[in-house]
């Protein structure tokens, strides 16, 4: 007797390395952490909670907050443990096994793998040459699923849909359209006005980029106020904490530290990205995110990755046959940015690269 589903049993484990020996760019994390006096505020707050109180259901403060930074009325928007607990959210509100969504490939690998734990089929359209989008061929692919899902920017490959061809989906298409902005403060460019007179829309965020929470772990949604209310009924109670709500509220009381953070990491993206292009077999990919994918015309990406990681930095292979010569880098420190941009110098060099 087999006690777990099959679509769980194919299943391969999620790992990703989480090696802290080594300069760690391999989870498109804040090159920085929160700063001590926001630690301590959120420290100061926490020790006048009451831990014995469950959290609120919906906490309105947070909310607020999030509010007054997006734009979106209260009353759209729904908060979670981390956008991937919305994702699923999602699913389960809009589909039933056996139901098709589409994605792009290659995209962000959690849209497919809740989508296979809840037996749905994630279709996937291949994103062109240079990694760009192809709209028509989203459209075309969409006709009779539930929902297609795209990260704009998309993760890992930094590229983005335009504005318009994100309407064009949305107003083309009858079922439910999910943008992931998770990168939108590095990218600069949102779909969020059309919520208003798109009731098919959804837009996700997280604060574990630009907002340096990624172990806090703390995202939310918002689109029209009847579609979110249905997504909210799937969710499972109290996932966000007294912790999380407390920290994210001190972060965006403070939006200064999050907007010095992310000019940073800009000016850094243009200075790694120009480095690459002048090194020989490395053919990086213009990002619009906080990390930039790159290319490797004489070597594997498992074989470049070890070299970078023997030189003390470590970043993401995947195991899509449409990147096994690519790596993806997240922006750093200027420091590790530097230690990086050797190592790769170095491995290409000594011809391991």
């Amino acid at each position: 007797m087999n006690i777990l589903r099959p679509s769980v049993e194919k299943l391969g484990a999620y790992t990703v390395d989480q090696d802290l020996s080594v300069i760690k760019l391999n989870q498109n994390e804040a090159p920085e952490d929160v700063p001590a006096e926001v630690k301590e505020e959120v420290f100061e707050r926490l020790r006048r909670a009451g831990w014995q109180r469950y959290p609120a259901g919906g906490p309105a403060e947070l909310e607020e907050r999030l509010s007054a930074y997006t734009g979106a009325p209260v009353s759209g928007i729904l908060v979670g443990n981390g956008s991937n607990e919305l994702i699923q959210a999602i699913y389960l509100a809009v589909c039933a096994p056996g139901d098709r969504i589409v994605i792009v490939r290659p995209g962000f690998a959690l849209f497919k793998r809740v989508a296979g734990i809840l037996s749905l089929t994630a279709d996937e359209v291949p994103l062109d040459r240079g990694f760009v989008y192809d709209a028509d061929a989203i459209l075309e692919r969409a006709r009779g699923a539930r929902a297609v899902v795209l990260a704009s920017p998309n993760n890992p490959t930094g590229t983005a849909l335009s504005v318009n061809d994100i309407e064009r989906i949305v107003r083309s298409f009858d079922g439910l359209v999910v943008i992931d902005e998770a990168y939108l403060e590095f990218h600069g460019r949102t779909v969020q006005g059309l919520t208003a007179e798109c009731p098919n829309l959804v837009i996700l965020r997280t604060l574990s980029k630009a907002w340096r929470l990624a172990g806090v772990r703390l995202g939310y949604l918002f689109g029209n106020e009847a579609l979110v209310s249905g997504i909210a009924k799937t969710k499972l109670p109290f996932t966000v904490g007294t912790f999380a709500r407390t920290v994210a509220e001190v972060m965006l009381d403070r939006r200064e530290k999050m907007e010095s953070v992310v000019r940073r990491v800009i000016g850094e993206r243009t200075r790694v990205y120009e480095a690459l292009t002048a090194i020989p077999g490395i053919a990086p990919i213009p990002s619009s995110a906080n990390f930039i994918l790159f290319g490797l015309e004489n070597t594997t990406a498992a074989s470049f990755q070890k070299e970078l990681k023997a030189r003390g930095v470590l970043v993401r292979a995947f195991d899509d046959p449409a990147l096994l010569r690519h790596l993806r880098v997240t922006i750093g420190t200027a420091a590790e940015n530097d230690v990086f941009l050797k190592a790769a110098r170095d491995a290409v060099a000594e011809g391991r690269g």
